[in-house]
């Protein structure tokens, strides 16, 4: 028997393959014309159909509010994220001693966004750390009242809220002095009047007692009992850095400027545009002779608040000693011109009849 001849099968899957890979990707039917572009997935009819098609109006429209929306946003964006830094990076500016850039920046930031918690949390954080009471009260009144927070917050700004009661209210208290002082006929009676009113305050539990002792101090009847009130006002509050200030002059007057000068940097330590402890340094570097750095630290005083008490003096005196003569006739002849007058013990300073360690030194 004749074997049939061996005849290979069609597969017609494959050819079915190749027609599917081939055909146009948009109609379907043609076949894919590569003859412009290897990558092509069209055919011939259907890649000149879309060339010539035009893009849809709308799509126009939707892609111009797209644009005018992103160039809003590019705009802002930049104004989020320097706000956003002003917030994360204000913490430790204050740690640094740029404790006012921190809480101007903040506040900066509380004017854009009025309503954030947590802007307003930090700001009252930083300003209670730093004894910037006035700011803290703002902030507690105007934008933290009767808003959401953890309850470990609220705890926290309620005790800022009873210590600040009672530091306003002192400050009230205190003001209401004024009348019995008025009454006093002497100097003395003065001093005497202001210690003992203020000596009551203390066994008054709405009372401020740092800020009693501070005011103390300055009806204190010798150098001995306004050192132990200044003492006392910086153990009932660390914040108190004119406390710290006013025990830091105290004991230069005592001829110990060692730990004077302690105290003036811890307060620059922590506030470095504190003038008056800038104006304490520099008095410090001039009796120790080192003239230059004295002018530099007077100087910088008379920058950061050219109307804080001495300072123009310090700065004065400052140029003086460093020889600036014209300058300081300047400044001497601006001063005179505006209807203020020289102490006794400065003019005599400027005369030359009174020394420098005389005129900052009690012995």
């Amino acid at each position: 028997m004749q074997e049939e001849p061996n005849v290979p099968e069609i597969n017609y899957g494959q050819e079915d393959q190749w027609e599917t890979e081939n055909r146009c990707g948009a109609c379907g039917h043609g076949l894919i014309d590569r003859s412009e572009n290897a990558d092509s997935v069209l055919c011939s009819a259907c890649r000149e159909r879309f060339i010539r098609y035009p893009v849809p109006k709308l799509f126009i429209v939707f892609s111009a509010v797209i644009a005018v929306l992103l160039g809003f946003a590019f705009i802002r964006f930049p104004k989020v994220i320097k706000s956003y830094k002003i917030y994360v990076k204000a913490e430790a500016k204050a740690a640094n001693g740029d404790i006012v850039e921190a809480i101007q920046g903040l506040h900066t930031v509380m004017e854009q966004y009025p309503g954030s918690v947590p802007v307003a949390v930090r700001l009252t954080d930083i300003a209670m750390d730093g004894g910037f009471y006035d700011d803290a009260s703002y902030v507690l009144s105007n934008n933290l009242s009767g808003k959401k927070m953890e309850a470990s917050t609220v705890t926290r700004m309620n005790r800022y809220i009873d210590k600040l009661d009672r530091f306003f209210h002192t400050y009230d208290t205190v003001q209401n002095m004024q009348s019995k002082l008025e009454e006093a006929k002497s100097k003395e009676e003065v001093l005497e009047t202001g210690y003992d009113y203020l000596n009551q305050l203390l066994s008054d539990p709405e009372q401020d007692k740092a800020l009693v002792y501070y005011y103390m101090s300055m009806f204190a009847g010798d150098a001995v009992e306004a050192r132990r009130c200044l003492e006392n006002s910086i153990q009932e509050d660390d914040n108190m850095l004119d406390a710290k200030v006013q025990l830091a002059t105290l004991s230069r007057r005592q001829g110990d400027l060692q730990y004077a000068e302690n105290c003036y940097n811890e307060v620059l330590l922590a506030d470095k545009t504190y003038s008056s402890a800038s104006r304490g340094l520099a008095i410090i570097r001039l009796l120790e002779g080192k003239k230059e750095e004295g002018l530099d630290l007077a100087s910088r005083a008379y920058e950061q608040n050219p109307e804080g008490d001495y300072v123009w003096e310090t700065y004065l005196i400052a140029l003086k000693e460093n020889a600036k003569n014209t300058d300081a006739d300047a400044l001497v002849k601006e001063y005179v011109s505006k209807g203020n007058e020289l102490d006794a013990d400065f003019k005599s300073y400027l005369d030359g009849n009174l020394s420098l360690h005389d005129y900052y030194i009690d012995e």
